[in-house]
């Protein structure tokens, strides 16, 4: 059995891809600047990232933009910024379709299930940091990436079916 936690199953799309009318409480402007834990962001909301059922434990918060994290240090990772709560964000680590962590079977049977052409597939990993006295620990969730139609802009969590990806997979 295949797991899409965020999307619509029975013959429907599994891509609700119409965004709604209402963005509750997203700003109206344009560009918005957020004070984050990072230090000040800029989005444009007009490339908001709509997830028609939020994410895992958050399906209220629909609209999220990506954006770089300002921390050189941190270059190859972005920022999930929610636009609904600005206290809201993640790390998250952009991967190829073809690299060392998820099969390419597993993306595309992702992205048939999802319909996404993967020519328009980016794929999100959420990735957590934990400092201790002597160790800086990078891991990511390769079990439940992200995965972001970026025709469309609209995206969803997927839980591969499978026990082969950790939900956190050391990094560094």
């Amino acid at each position: 059995m295949n797991v899409i936690t965020t999307a619509k199953k029975s013959g429907e799309d599994f891509m609700n891809n119409e965004k709604p009318k209402d963005n509750d409480n997203i700003s109206e402007a344009e560009e918005l600047v957020i004070e984050s834990r990072f230090g000040e962001i800029s989005v444009n909301t007009k490339n908001s990232i709509y997830f028609p059922q939020g994410l895992l434990g958050l399906p209220d918060n629909l609209h999220f933009c990506l954006t770089d994290i300002p921390n050189k240090n941190m270059g190859q990772f972005k920022l999930l910024q929610c636009l609904n709560d600005v206290t809201l964000s993640f790390v998250v680590l952009p991967i190829d379709i073809d690299n060392s962590l998820i099969d390419r079977e597993d993306i595309d049977e992702c992205c048939n299930l999802a319909k996404i052409e993967t020519e328009n597939l980016l794929v999100l990993l959420v990735v957590s940091v934990q400092r201790t006295p002597g160790d800086i620990k990078v891991t990511a969730n390769i079990r439940a990436p992200i995965i972001v139609d970026i025709h469309d802009k609209a995206a969803l969590q997927y839980v591969f079916p499978n026990n082969k990806y950790e939900i956190s997979q050391r990094l560094n």
